[in-house]
This record gives C-alpha cells, structure tokens and sequence, in this order.
C-alpha cells in the first residue's frame, strides 16, 4: 500500500485532508499539521547549500511583508527585527522538518500550493527525487479545486501549447458555468472609491500585492502602484483615443490605495460594483495575470496580460509588455479564437480540475481526490 503525507499548515487544510485521508482505502495516508513536527533529533549542521536556500525563503518572506506596507518598503530597523525573527523560525522549521522526513519515507507528499514559505522549504531541500507529489489550490472555475502534481497557477502541469487543446478530445464534454464566484471585501475601504461607471471602460482588476502571482510570476510590473502609473502613461500616450480604465481594488488586499483615487482622469475606481458585470460590460479585460483574467475568458471578453499565467495562451489572449503595445490591444481588443477558447475551458472544467469546493469537500469530491493520486502514483 504507498503512503502518502498531506502536511497542513492551518486548520482548515488539516480538516480537507482528514476527510480525503477518511475516503482512501487503497493510500496510507498520514495527516501532519505542521506545528506538530517533532523536536529535532540529529545533527544542527546545515550545508552551504541548505543555507542559501534558506536565506533565500528569508528574503521572500521579507519581501512579501514589504509588499503589504507603506510605499512597498520596511524601515530599517523593522527589517532588522524581522530578518532575525524570520531566520530563527525558518532554521527552526526546517531542523524540525528534516529530522521528521529523515526517519518517514513517503510514495507522495501533498502541500497546499507549495509557494508559501514551509512548503517552499519541503519542495527544495527535503524530498527525494523519487517521491511524488500533489498541490492542491482554489480552482479557477466556482466549485472547483486544483490537484496537481507538479504546481499551481503558471507552475501547474496545465499544458503551454495551443495545438494541445485543439487535438484534445474530452471524455466527456461539460456544461460551462455562467455566474462567479461573488468575493467579499475583508477591509472595509475596498468600497470606497466608487466613481461613477462610464459607458466604455477596460477593466482592470487590481491583484494582491504580496501574493504568489506578483512575486513569482510578474517580472515587469512589480505592485499595484506600477500597474496604476502604467495604466496612467497608457491614457496619456493614447491621447484620448482609448476608453477609461476601470480599476477595481482586489478584496483581499490589505494595501491602502486611496491616494490613487481621482488623480488621473483616465483612470477610475469601481470598488463597489460586481466584477461579473465589470467584464461584462468592459471593452476588454487588462490583468497581470488575475483569476479575473480567466473568468473573462469564460464569459467570452477579449482579454490582455502583462504577466506569466497558464490561460496566456497565443489565439486566447494578447500579451503585451509596454504602455505602447497596451494602446494598441485596447484599441482593437482581439477576442479569443472560439475553437481554442473551447477547447481550452472543456478541458480544465472536465478533466483537469476535481469538482467540489474543498471547504465542503463532499464524498464525491474527497472520492475524486483519492483517484487523482492513485493516477499519479501508477504512472510514477
């Protein structure tokens, strides 16, 4: 019988993975929070090695917490307190875990997206090149969940080449849904800001400035501020050929930025409008590489990205990179080739994704689960 880890680093995850591990008969799976790992046992010495992977995840968490503060930046002495604060509880972590998988040997190991800061320790420093693993994320479409085993998002085993999804033949095809997911806003500003909406606007959903998807995946815009001054040089480079920008604040976000409200023209806050009808009544929907961006996709708007994401694709989306290129895919906004477009969606709604929303996880979604590693672990 393999055996499977699901390492869970809150109480929720630990609660999904009690339920799929309660739904497999054939898997030995074993649920681990991870404030439950052992003390260490072992040697203290790390490599050089260890070391500068271990910095590294340092840094990021330190550039992560500049992301959500004033102008993107910690002050010195704040930066000084946290890189010791970090580096003790990352070292501390990582002891811990390396005693724990040095005496537990696994088939395959499951990490909810493997981008936060413990996973990323586990992913690079900790597993062998034998065993397997499973990244579980929200899933694009409502009601769906990510299972993937080589990542989430960009990293994710959703394949880049569009002559994929136009040979692929699905099992059977799927009814799309019309409606999205509604998300509530955790900080009372995010509805403020609610200029009226014009008659011809491009969207533009603001994302979380710390989150995975900037830090990773968007090489050429940095934050929200950079997205804005782009949006900013867009209109006045078009002089006044281009439609508004309608910027919508993401819901999350713990970023405050009500500095940005009113200052250009060109450039309006709907903070308190659905984002179903932002995309569609927009002229085009302009994303790094937001959620939102497939969700226009699914409703059939075109769609421009300015960062890496698994749905940018040639012939589903435009991809641009400068405030020149941005004024022309706006101008005449391409939609999706309708053939690719199809292909594409049928095949993550009914291969790719597990239907069921994980916080439910019904029996037929922990069921699904189960078959999804008894899969990897066959074809290992």
């Amino acid at each position: 019988m393999s055996s499977v880890l699901l390492l869970a680093v809150n109480r929720h995850q630990e609660t999904y993975f009690r339920k799929i591990a309660a739904a497999a008969t054939s898997l030995n799976i074993r649920i681990l929070h991870d404030n439950r790992l052992p003390l260490i046992f072992g040697s203290w010495k790390i490599s050089d090695y260890e070391r500068q992977v271990l910095e590294e995840i340092v840094q990021l968490r330190l550039d992560t917490l500049a992301q959500e503060s004033p102008g993107y930046r910690l002050s010195y002495f704040r930066r000084k307190r946290l890189t010791l604060q970090y580096r003790l509880s990352v070292w501390w972590f990582y002891l811990r875990a390396r005693s724990y998988f040095g005496q537990n040997c696994f088939d395959l190991v499951g990490l909810w997206s493997g981008m936060k800061w413990r996973q990323r320790i586990i992913r690079q420093l900790l597993l062998p090149a034998e065993t397997r693993t499973l990244f579980f994320e929200n899933g694009a479409f409502p009601d769906t969940t990510t299972v993937d085993p080589e990542g989430v998002n960009f990293g994710s085993s959703i394949p880049d080449d569009p002559v994929f999804f136009l040979s692929h033949k699905p099992l059977k095809k799927k009814e799309l849904p019309h409606r999205l997911s509604v998300r509530k806003a955790s900080h009372s500003r995010k509805t403020e800001g609610n200029q009226l909406l014009p008659a011809e606007f491009c969207f533009v959903p603001f994302q979380v400035d710390s989150d995975t998807q900037i830090l990773e995946y968007s090489p050429d815009i940095q934050n929200m501020e950079q997205l804005y001054k782009l949006l900013c040089d867009t209109a006045d480079l078009s002089d006044g050929r281009l439609p508004v920008f309608v910027v919508k604040e993401h819901p999350s976000s713990k970023n405050d930025y009500r500095h940005l409200h009113n200052r250009h023209p060109g450039v309006v806050f709907c903070n308190q409008e659905e984002t179903q009808r932002l995309i569609e009544t927009a002229r085009c929907v302009v994303t790094i590489n937001s959620s939102v961006g497939f969700e226009a996709l699914l409703l059939n708007k075109p769609v421009i990205t300015l960062g890496k994401s698994f749905y940018a694709l040639d012939g589903l989306v435009t991809s641009v990179q400068s405030a020149a290129d941005l004024v022309t895919a706006c101008q005449n906004p391409q939609p999706a080739d309708p053939s690719l477009r199809d292909a594409f969606l049928q095949y993550l709604y009914s291969e790719y994704y597990v239907h069921g929303c994980w916080r439910t996880a019904s029996d037929e979604h922990t069921a699904a689960v189960v078959q999804r590693m008894e899969r990897i672990l066959k074809n290992a």
